[in-house]
């Protein structure tokens, strides 16, 4: 009996050591996608695709950090020169008014407008400290092999009930164990953060070729 046993549990161990990388793949994200949709039960796996993954950039996750910051104090820079410009139009509104109600409209659209820009000038300088931060770790990325890539398409129902089309991309460790890193294609403000982690790596580029232009001359 203990024989039989024995063979059983070899038979398994051989069985799951002989999975191919999709399936071992494949089995970690239904177990992923068990605990994050929302309509489990409608998903459907359309397509995947498997390949090497290599250090980068953009799925660092220091890097990402840095750049989701970024990114959230943009949304103030946005929000701060509205306040700017609306503050700038008030203030011509009132310019030439000689009462006493009009100069203290004028007075207050012109401080509102001044504390405006020295919000921004706070928060360019925080941007700029966000990408010299990007751009030193970014030194240290090397092209290295760590795992694998998969794209993994698939089919399933939203909170509403409509059925939806998405692509996720999951960096696994090298022995298909452990998701080190998820990506939705989709995601508008991952786009946006990667952009501005182009962005900060293109800046360096483009100093570095205007000082040699200058060392040229």
């Amino acid at each position: 009996m203990k024989q039989i046993i024995i063979m059983a549990l070899a038979a398994i161990f051989i069985l799951t050591g002989c999975k191919s990388k999709e399936e071992k793949a494949l089995e970690a994200i239904k177990n992923e996608m068990f605990k994050t949709l929302y309509d489990f039960e409608s998903y459907q796996p359309v397509e995947t695709k498997i390949d090497s993954a290599f250090l980068s950039i953009y799925t660092d996750s220091t890097i990402l950090k840095h750049g989701y910051v970024s990114s959230a104090i943009l949304d103030e820079v946005k929000t701060t020169l509205e306040e700017v410009k609306d503050g700038n139009r008030t203030a011509k509104i009132w310019s030439d008014s000689y009462s006493s109600y009009g100069r203290e409209q004028y007075n207050e659209a012109r401080e509102k407008a001044d504390k405006g820009l020295k919000k921004l000038d706070i928060y360019f300088e925080a941007i700029n400290a966000h990408y010299d931060t990007i751009r030193q770790l970014a030194q240290n990325i090397n092209p290295d092999f760590y795992g694998w890539k998969v794209t993994h398409k698939f089919r399933c129902k939203t909170k509403g009930g409509n059925s939806t089309l998405g692509t996720y991309i999951y960096i696994f460790d090298k022995k298909i164990k452990n998701i080190i890193y998820k990506e939705d294609t989709e995601d508008e403000e991952l786009t946006t953060v990667k952009g501005l982690i182009k962005e900060a790596i293109e800046e360096k580029a483009k100093k570095e070729d205007t000082d040699e232009e200058s060392n040229d001359e």
